[in-house]
C-alpha cells in the first residue's frame, strides 16, 4: 500500500509517498511562498538528486495540482494507485485519534479554528481540495495531539472552575505528538530496550518547542497546553507566562483580544525578547558578538527547557533516556550544552567533545548520542520523522476499513 503524507502550513505545503511494505519514501519535498509571487516547490525522488522550481502557485488547491503531476510523471502512472491520505491537524476538537475524515470530522475541525487562524484554514482547504481531487481514496485525519491521549486529568486539568474542563474540554492537549511518538520508538530501537521498559524525557526544539514525559510508552505530562503558545519560550510565542499580566497588559496597552493574542503568537519569545530574530542560529551568532538581548534570549530559552526537565523527572519517577530532536534540538550544541548546564548530580552528563562535533543526525541515521560514558542516563540526539508515524497510523486505519 502506498500513503501519501500531507502537511499543511499558512502558506507551505509538505508531502511524502511512502511505500509502506518497507516504509520506502518515494518521493517527497515542500511547497513554500504558496499565494505569494515565485512560490518554491522543491521535490527529491528515491534515488535521485533534489529539484527545485520556482512559479506562482497562488493556493493550496494549485500546489496539490502541481503535486499530483509531479507524483504521475514518475512514481506513480495514476492517484487510484494512492488507497489513502494521511492529513497531518494539530487539534482535532472531541477526536483524540486518528479518524476517517467524514462531514463530522470536518465540522469539529472547524470548531477549533478560532483557536488555530494562523494554520487550520490552510488545512481545512488543503484537505477539501485533496478529496474533490482524489475521491477514491481513504482521507484520514492525523492529529498532532493523539500520542498525548493518555495523560491524566490531574495533569491535563487548569485550575479553573470545573466547567470548563468537563463542558468545554479545556484542559492540557499537547503538541509535537508525532515528534516525541517516534523520538521514543528510535530510542528503544537505539538502545535495545524495549519500550515498556524506558522512562523517557523529549525535548522537541525549533520554532515550536515542547517537552513530554514518557513513562514506559505513554505520553504523561508535556508543556504544551490546549493551545500551542503555553510552555516554552519558542520563536514567536511567549510560552509560559503570568496570566495576571494579560488582562493588565490589554489595559495598559489598550489592545483587543485580537492584538493580545497577536503578541503572544507572533512578536514573543526569541523575537520579542532579542528584538532581533525567531531563528536561533542568528540568536546565537548576535549572542557571540556581545547582543546583550540576543543573550538573554538564549539564555532564557535554555533556562526554561531545564526547568521543564526538571518538572518531569518527578512525574516519571526516574528517567532512563534524555532526547534532544527539532531543528535547534538536533543543530545546535550549545543550546544542547546549556539546557543540561549543572544537572550532572540528576544523572544528565554529557560528553562536550561528543556534542560539539557532532554532525547532525540524518533520515537514514536518525540518532547519535551525546551522553558520557558515566551518565546514568542516555543522552541521545533524534532527527524527527513525523511523516513515518502519520503514515504508520494511516496504514493501520486504512487496513481495517478496507480489511486486508
Amino acid at each position: 500500500m502506498k500513503i501519501l503524507v500531507l502537511n499543511s502550513g499558512s502558506s507551505s505545503l509538505k508531502f511524502t509517498l511512502f511505500q509502506m511494505s518497507d516504509e520506502t519514501v518515494l518521493i517527497s519535498g515542500t511547497f513554500e511562498r504558496i499565494g505569494l509571487p515565485q512560490s518554491i516547490f522543491s521535490f527529491q525522488e528515491f534515488g535521485a538528486p533534489n529539484e527545485t522550481v520556482v512559479a506562482d502557485i497562488p493556493t493550496q488547491g494549485a500546489a496539490l495540482d502541481t503535486l499530483f503531476e509531479a507524483l504521475t510523471a514518475a512514481p506513480i502512472s495514476a492517484l487510484a494507485d494512492i488507497p489513502a491520505v494521511a492529513h497531518r491537524l494539530g487539534h482535532g476538537g472531541k477526536y483524540r485519534e486518528t479518524k476517517l475524515i467524514d462531514t463530522e470530522v470536518m465540522d469539529e475541525i472547524r470548531k477549533v479554528t478560532p483557536f488555530f487562524p494562523l494554520h487550520y484554514p490552510a488545512m481545512i482547504l488543503e484537505i477539501e481540495e485533496c478529496m474533490k481531487k482524489m475521491p477514491q481514496a481513504l482521507h484520514v485525519a492525523v492529529f498532532d495531539c493523539s500520542f498525548h491521549r493518555n495523560i491524566p486529568d490531574e495533569a491535563a486539568i487548569y485550575g479553573l472552575p470545573y466547567r470548563f474542563f468537563s463542558e468545554k474540554g479545556f484542559r492540557r492537549i499537547g503538541y509535537h505528538g508525532n515528534s516525541h511518538a517516534f523520538s521514543a520508538i528510535e530510542s528503544s530501537n537505539f538502545l535495545g530496550r524495549p519500550l515498556t521498559q524506558l522512562r523517557i524525557i523529549t525535548l522537541h526544539l525549533g520554532n515550536g518547542s515542547s517537552s513530554c514525559a514518557i513513562k514506559y510508552g505513554k505520553s504523561i505530562d508535556t508543556t504544551m497546553g490546549f493551545t500551542t503558545v503555553e510552555g516554552l519560550i519558542m520563536g514567536t510565542r511567549s510560552g509560559d507566562i503570568d496570566p495576571g499580566l494579560i488582562p493588565f497588559i490589554m489595559d495598559d496597552e489598550k489592545l483587543s483580544t485580537d492584538q493580545i493574542s497577536d503578541m503572544l503568537v507572533n512578536h514573543s519569545g526569541l523575537l520579542g525578547i532579542s528584538g532581533l530574530s525567531r531563528d536561533m542560529r542568528e540568536i546565537e551568532k548576535a549572542a557571540i558578538e556581545g547582543h546583550e538581548r540576543a543573550s538573554l534570549a538564549l539564555n532564557a530559552f535554555c533556562y526554561k527547557v531545564k526547568r521543564s526537565i526538571g518538572s518531569m523527572l518527578p512525574a516519571l519517577g526516574a528517567c532512563d533516556v534524555l532526547v534532544f530532536t527539532g531543528g535547534i534540538g538536533i543543530n545546535s550544541s550549545t543550546v544542547r550544552s546549556k539546557c543540561l548546564e549543572g544537572t550532572q548530580e540528576l544523572g544528565f552528563i554529557i560528553d562536550h567533545e561528543k556534542n560539539l562535533n557532532l554532525a547532525p543526525p540524518t533520515m537514514a541515521h536518525p540518532v547519535a548520542e551525546i551522553s558520557a560514558h558515566s551518565s546514568p542516563i542516555r543522552i541521545l540526539v533524534i532527527r524527527a520523522n513525523e511523516e513515518i508515524i502519520m503514515a504508520r497510523e494511516c496504514h493501520d486505519l486504512a487496513k481495517a476499513v478496507l480489511k486486508i
